[in-house]
């Protein structure tokens, strides 16, 4: 039920522009891709988790070091890759959490070395609780090491 809300989302909200009066929570560091050479061959995944006291549509936004946009493919229940872009808009069911993990493109997939790093933005009308873990996995799915980030407001320019 959850994939078809979130593709329904998807394709909804595809020419939603930012509104003023959207609330923005702010992630300063991602990382997502693999190492699968040498003796510290590893995976890194960024999963986040999103929950809102109302019903609402929100947007993901990813981008580089350098800000520019930055493609993912973004995976939601049960491994389904729900989109592929920069940005994924998805809805959220009041006090029902939403994971997203983001992973690298399908194309990118068979390189040895794809290491993505950067930074995302949440929008929504209404005001969201986020959070990440990032995890470092060994090729086999070992963990490695994980980290629980929590979202914060956006630097000012």
């Amino acid at each position: 039920m959850l994939r078809i809300a979130l593709s329904i989302a998807a394709v909804l909200f595809s020419g939603a522009a930012p509104s003023a009066n959207e609330e923005v929570r702010h992630f300063p560091s991602i990382v997502y891709g693999q190492i699968l050479l040498g003796p510290a061959a590893s995976r890194y995944e960024t999963i986040f988790t999103v929950t809102a006291r109302r019903n609402v549509a929100a947007t993901l936004d990813l981008f580089a070091e350098n800000g520019e946009p930055l493609n993912a493919s973004f995976v939601v229940t049960k491994g389904v890759v729900a989109s592929t872009d920069s940005t994924f808009r998805f809805y959220v069911t009041a006090n029902q959490p939403v994971r997203i993990k983001v992973q690298l493109a399908p194309n990118e997939l068979q390189e040895d070395v794809a290491l993505k790093t950067g930074w995302a933005n949440f929008r929504s009308t209404e005001e969201l609780e986020a959070w990440a873990l990032v995890r470092i996995l060994k090729p086999d799915g070992t963990l490695v090491d994980k980290h629980v980030l929590p979202s914060e407001k956006p630097p000012h320019s």
